[in-house]
């Protein structure tokens, strides 16, 4: 995730903070579209995921080629490591609770006030088109969020709610996410969907019609 929240983690961590947080979510047999809930100070998949089997199983998606990225152990720097904000697809052979330290939520500044989340949507960026793409996104928060008038999306020039940037024609009005009970999808929106918050440790696909945007996902509601 090429973010601002990022770059913050990166720089506590650097600074050699002390204060740590647990994060903690299950994944279930079958198919499990996920997420990382906190910016983990171990951050290589195998620490994150300890215990269960990632080799195959786990997989990212690249936006800028509109292709899945399966992590293996002969090359793990293909797959990198397990970011904020990124997506992933785990498919399991039991039930797992999957648990790690992190910095705490939000990735708070000195005075304990959260980030709000910058998350790249670049697109597919081998069409030579400004047209957009898939992107696997995670929510990068360890508490839940609604979508209801309360995301934005940006070009680097404009700041638009979500609700104008789907009647601007720069992205779909709807998230889709993955319930691992039922393997089956949902859809997740500001609009008549199955639901109108972000959870925390979930992943979402959302489609955009133009490249190089972001979406900013608030600490705190507006």
């Amino acid at each position: 995730m090429k973010t601002l929240g990022l770059v913050l983690a990166l720089a506590f961590v650097l600074a050699g903070a002390c204060v740590a947080d647990t994060a903690t979510f299950d994944v279930l047999t079958g198919w499990n579209c996920i997420s990382a809930p906190l910016v983990p100070f171990n951050p290589d998949p195998l620490s994150v995921f300890d215990g269960i089997n990632i080799v195959g199983t786990l997989s990212r998606f690249d936006a800028t080629t509109q292709t899945g990225v399966i992590y293996d152990d002969l090359e793990p720097e293909v797959f990198g490591n397990v970011l904020l904000g990124d997506g992933y697809w785990l498919t399991s052979d039991s039930n797992y609770t999957v648990s790690y330290e992190g910095v705490p939520d939000g990735v708070p500044d000195s005075s304990n006030n959260m980030t709000d989340m910058w998350l790249s949507l670049p697109g597919y960026q081998l069409d030579g088109q400004d047209a957009g793409g898939w992107h696997l996104i995670g929510h990068p928060f360890n508490h839940e969020t609604s979508v209801v008038e309360n995301l934005y999306l940006t070009d680097g020039t404009t700041l638009k709610t979500w609700e104008e940037a789907v009647a601007a024609g720069w992205c779909g009005n709807t998230l889709y996410a993955f319930d691992p009970v039922t393997q089956s999808g949902y859809s997740v929106t500001y609009d008549i969907g199955d639901d109108d918050h972000l959870r925390p440790g979930l992943g979402y696909w959302f489609y955009t019609n133009k490249d190089n945007l972001a979406l900013i996902i608030p600490a705190q509601p507006s």
